[in-house]
């Protein structure tokens, strides 16, 4: 049995070595400035497509404004007046991006910019926005989002259709157009002679949608921390677009802060103003009853006595209107939170004098939340789970809210019902001592007390009307603006130098890594330090690539490099069995199509061109093929010999190189393996050492067939042919172990067939012959172009 591998699939299945620690760079750097080319188409064709993005990739240009927020403090218009609460507005400085990042807000910008319409325009390559026409689309209705097109037909006429529905419909400018479910209306706006004929794209979509895209693009930021100064910043491919946006957002947000700081004083104004009503109508009709009673009484002045009684109930009945006033607005107040179900419109109790610190902490939240959750979105609309959370805690937190101040409203009535109880009993008790007055004098005191007490309350609702007026006039914005909205800069997209950069990098790496990959997963051999990585195995030479289809190329060509570099390969082999006079060669491989059969000829050829009588046994049984390089017959062999049919005398056959002959194998036999094995074997080797100086063995491949160590006795030196880019590194390793375990002694390795040279190649020297081969066994190993592409190396014919 052999010891060889079960199969050749062990060693040529799976790429040798260590991966990357097996990489021989120089080999890689030569292939790369051997295939420079590739490198150069690969750079060209990486640089091309940089190019083509640079030029047709939309570029993007960014927008950027600062503004201001002020704080309270420094709005002090009417604190110079008195500390008005009015004015005195609290802000969350947390909550501006949030805010100017609103989608109401946005919303606003949208639709005074008209950005809810698109207008595009189709280029060869890529479509175009167009922003500076001379028309405009003013949407009348719009359902639903639409993209229709309309193509300028005259000055004052433009036809208008869809994808689906091409229709020849021409319309006026300025007049009501319905195309694709959406009617608007073309406005003029500048020459349209210029662009008759031409083709537009719209797109209408919904304004809401387009205030959430803004929203998602527009960066609001802090300038730095603890700062007022807010950045921002927004990226378009129009900056003119861009700063329109921001101006907009400026002006809408300005808008909305004075909005939002006046709402306390004109809510304010609004409950005064009721409450004005009422008490004017009972201060008329106390008044007229007052005039009416001095007029019949003849009673124009109090007595000392009646004058004492009146003012302290003038003090009494002002303590009472304060309550009156306060219980007035916990009913209204009580009413608003019981039938609306939004609290951002509330009168604030600090507004109208109310001071309680409870009640008016718990207004102002209910106001703030109430804000913040109009701010919102329909989140059923975004189908966005986290604004759904957000809107579901705001919801929460008001309803929470709300019923903590009914509960504080219920308490204060109560404390406002004793302290009204009180103030009762104290009148009761001076109009008790009124009745010790003259009947006349008594009546007038309580016509007089019902009199101030209105005008009291009266006076008290004006002071708070013209506090309220002069907040609401002397309202200014705490928005300024630091540097108006502009370009920054050149566009930020494409990155041209960058993309140029990244794709040449990329297009010069691609090949060498593509060569790196080939070195990796490459497990042939390239060169003679392959070979030494592998095994200990003395390497003596190394022999060219062959272009022709001849295998007689010493004998035709004895002037070559490769005829050369046979000559050193003999010279190396007598060094090795230097001391012998007559000496047999056994030349094998591992594979077929590696050239031993083409260096056993050529090899001979050498010796026998130097005068040595040499002779060629080809010991191949199961592929005879030799005799066919020669032109000569098969029919007496080998084989034949050693079945004993023929003697030893009529299988030797002449060729036509001096000095060398051959023996064939003869007919395929049923048993090769056996008939090596045969005595006549050995007295046939022993019958020619007396003839020939040098007999060659030409056998066949180790690692498929075990021929050859049955063959490897008689051999006084083994030559193991190795084929550059052809033959598997494991299969060196296989080698090794029979040299080492001494099954095949004295051998040495050939690298045959080198046809690339240079640095990582090895033998560079010899690069410049070459070989052509024909082996073939039904199984051979074959990597290399067949006969016919290529100069003929081998074929599996």
């Amino acid at each position: 049995m052999s010891t060889l591998p079960s199969s050749f699939e062990e060693f040529g299945s799976k790429p040798s070595g260590g991966g990357l620690l097996d990489i021989d760079y120089k080999r890689v750097l030569f292939r790369a400035l051997r295939l420079w080319y590739l490198v150069a188409l690969s750079l060209l064709v990486a640089l091309t497509v940089a190019y083509l993005i640079n030029r047709y990739t939309t570029r993007i240009y960014p927008v950027t404004a600062s503004i201001i927020i002020r704080e309270p403090a420094e709005n002090t218009d009417a604190r110079f007046l008195y500390n008005n609460p009015l004015v005195n507005a609290y802000r969350n400085f947390y909550n501006e991006p949030y805010i100017i990042r609103s989608y109401p807000l946005l919303q606003e910008v949208v639709e005074a910019l008209n950005f809810q319409v698109t207008i595009q325009k189709e280029g060869n390559i890529k479509v175009v926005e167009q922003y500076t026409l001379p028309f405009d689309i003013a949407v009348l209705s719009n359902g639903r989002s639409s993209e229709i097109l309309l193509e300028v037909m005259s000055v004052g006429t433009v036809r208008c259709y869809t994808e689906d529905n091409k229709t020849n419909d021409v319309f006026q400018f300025n007049e009501p157009i319905t195309c694709g479910g959406v009617t608007f209306k073309v406005i003029p706006q500048g020459d349209v002679s210029r662009i008759i004929g031409e083709q537009f794209k719209v797109y209408i979509r919904d304004p809401e949608a387009v205030a959430v895209a803004y929203s998602n693009q527009l960066k609001v930021s802090w300038a730095q921390q603890g700062s007022s100064v807010v950045n921002l910043d927004i990226n378009g491919p129009i900056p003119q677009k861009g700063i329109d946006f921001l101006n907009k957002l400026i002006e809408v947000y300005h808008r909305y802060d004075l909005e939002k700081k006046s709402q306390a004083a004109s809510r304010s104004l609004l409950f005064i103003e009721t409450q004005l009503q009422d008490i004017g109508d009972s201060l008329r009709l106390y008044e007229s009853a007052l005039e009416n009673f001095k007029r019949k009484n003849f009673v124009t002045d109090l007595s000392a006595e009646a004058q004492q009684l009146y003012e302290q109930l003038k003090v009494l009945g002002e303590q009472r209107a304060v309550v009156v006033f306060a219980t007035n607005y916990y009913d209204y107040l009580e009413k608003y939170l019981k039938r609306s179900s939004d609290y951002s419109q509330v009168v604030l109790p600090t507004s109208i004098g109310i001071t309680d610190g409870v009640i008016s902490a718990l207004t102002n939240q209910l106001v703030t939340i109430q804000n913040e959750f109009n701010l919102l979105p329909l989140a059923k609309d975004l189908q966005n789970p986290m604004l759904t959370e957000k809107s579901r805690q705001l919801k929460n937190a008001l309803t929470e809210i709300r019923q903590q101040l009914l509960e504080a409203i219920s308490g204060l009535r109560a404390t406002d019902k004793i302290r009204q109880r009180g103030i009762d009993q104290q009148i009761n008790h001076i109009e008790v001592q009124l009745r010790a007055l003259p009947k006349a004098e008594r009546a007038l005191v309580n016509i007089q007390r019902k009199y101030t007490f209105s005008e009291n309350l009266y006076n008290y609702l004006q002071q708070k009307k013209a506090e309220a007026g002069i907040s609401k006039a002397s309202t200014t914005s705490d928005i300024v603006v630091v540097n108006p909205p502009r370009q920054a800069g050149s566009a930020i997209t494409p990155k041209v130098m960058q993309n140029y950069a990244t794709f040449g990098a990329i297009g010069f790496i691609l090949p060498l890594l593509g060569f790196v990959l080939v070195e990796v997963f490459n497990n042939r051999v390239q060169s003679k330090e392959d070979i030494e990585k592998v095994t200990a195995i003395p390497f003596i030479g190394g022999i060219g690539h062959n272009p022709s289809e001849k295998s007689l190329v010493v004998f035709e060509k004895p002037k070559s490099a490769l005829a050369e570099s046979f000559r050193a390969l003999r010279s190396n082999l007598n060094y090795f069995t230097e001391g012998k006079d007559k000496k047999v060669f056994m030349i094998t491989s591992s594979l077929s199509g590696e050239g031993k059969s083409f260096t056993t000829i050529n090899l001979a050829t050498v010796f026998s061109l130097a005068g040595k009588r040499t002779l060629i046994i080809g010991a191949d049984l199961r592929k005879p093929k030799i005799f066919d390089d020669f032109g000569l017959g098969n029919e007496k062999g080998l084989s034949v010999y050693l079945s004993g049919l023929v003697s030893r005398e009529e299988i030797i056959q002449s060729t036509a190189v001096p000095g060398l002959d051959i023996i064939g194998a003869g007919p395929v036999p049923p048993n090769p393996s056996e008939l090596l094995l045969h005595a006549r074997m050995d007295e046939l080797i022993a019958w020619l050492k007396e003839t020939y100086d040098f007999i060659l063995i030409d056998t066949p491949p180790l690692a498929i067939i075990t021929d050859g160590l049955v063959l490897a006795k008689y051999a006084d030196h083994t030559v193991f042919i190795v084929r550059q880019n052809y033959t598997p590194r494991p299969v060196l390793k296989m080698v090794d172990e029979l040299y080492i375990n001494g099954k095949i002694k004295n051998l040495s390795m050939v690298l045959n067939d080198v046809y690339r040279s240079g640095p990582g190649y090895g033998y560079g020297g010899y690069g410049y012959g070459g070989y052509g081969y024909g082996y073939a066994y039904g199984y051979g190993y074959g990597y290399r172009d067949k006969k016919g592409n290529g100069g003929g190396y081998y074929s599996e014919d």
